[in-house]
This record gives C-alpha cells, structure tokens and sequence, in this order.
C-alpha cells in the first residue's frame, strides 16, 4: 500500500503534524509526505493546455506529485483551516489539479492514468462554529473528485489555541480510524 499525505501546515511541530503522526503510527506499507510549504508549486493559470494534452504546462515540482497522485492507493489532505478551507499552499496544490478536469468531462478524449483510490481529510482549527466545516469539506470533495479517491471521512481537531490536538483525545482516535480504515480498504482488494 502506497499512501501520499498532503502536509498543509507552516509549523513543522504543529497541531496538524501532531495527527499526521497520529495516522502515520497506524498505516501500513509505504508512506510519502509532500509539505505545501516547501515545494515549489504555481497556481494553474489557466492557459487550456490541459485542453488539448495530457498534464500541465507549468514546469515545476508538481510533476512530481501528479506521479504521486497517480500511482498511491490512499491519500490524505492534512490541513489547518485558514479562512475556512486549506491553508494557501496547499490550496495552490489543489488549482493545479485542474489538469485532470478536460478528461473527466470530456473537453480532452485522452483519459489521464490515476489509479482509483481512497482518500480521508484531516483538519486543525483554533475554534470552533456553526457550519466551519461547509467549506473545507467541499474543497476536499473537489479533491478526491479530481484525484479519483473515495473519501473514507474526517477527522477534526477544534479548539486547537487552547487545545493542542496532540492532547486532543477525540481528534487522535478519528484520526487513527481512518488510517485503519484505509489498510482495511487498500489490503482487501
């Protein structure tokens, strides 16, 4: 089983860390981790390349993760919510994704190779309201849309400016869920 987890986190000792760690203890086989905030990632730019051909126009280390993208059996989304949804660089992540929308409806014949696969959500926020998490599940939705993954669920970790979600009990058993869930998925087939 090749699992890729999306870091979206700025704090390499975080609370989203805390539950990558958290998911990580429990996953089986093979495990890559690509951190938003250090690869060199542009936003699409629209220009239709994707239109016409397979993949992207813009040269950078997003070609390395449409591979990853591609080829895992599980991904995770690991993020702190910043003004509702992913944090920036993860998002900017997520535009370039739009390289796979022309074959998924239909504007490109040419199909794109991305092995189905399961995906599950992790999120960190500082509080907590009514409805916060319309908006970061939709993104997500986008995600596992375009990425050809199932979502298995979420785990959230709120409170986290006065709750570390390394203490957080309830985040850290969600959290550990869905890694089992996943092997469960990923080795039965």
């Amino acid at each position: 089983m090749k699992t890729l987890i999306l870091n979206g986190s700025p704090r390499k000792n975080g609370h989203t860390v805390a539950l990558i760690d958290e998911i990580k203890s429990v996953l089986k086989g093979e495990i890559k981790i690509i951190d938003a905030y250090k690869v060199n990632v542009s936003a699409c730019k629209d220009c239709r390349y994707c239109f016409t051909k397979k993949g992207c126009s813009i040269k950078d280390d997003m070609q390395e993760i449409y591979s990853d993208i591609e080829k895992c059996d599980a991904v995770v989304v690991a993020t702190p919510m910043h003004f509702g949804t992913f944090s920036a660089p993860l998002f900017t992540i997520c535009t370039r994704l739009q390289s796979y929308w022309p074959a998924k409806n239909n504007v490109r014949e040419e199909q794109d190779d991305i092995k189905p696969k399961y995906g599950a959500l992790i999120v960190t926020t500082g509080g907590k309201w009514v409805n916060m998490e319309l908006l970061i599940e939709g993104t997500a939705d986008f995600f596992f849309h375009y990425t050809n993954a199932e979502q298995i669920g979420s785990a959230y970790a709120y409170y986290t400016d006065t709750n570390p979600a390394k203490d957080n009990i309830k985040a850290i058993e969600q959290t550990r869920y869905l890694g089992q869930r996943l092997n469960e998925l990923c080795y039965r087939e």
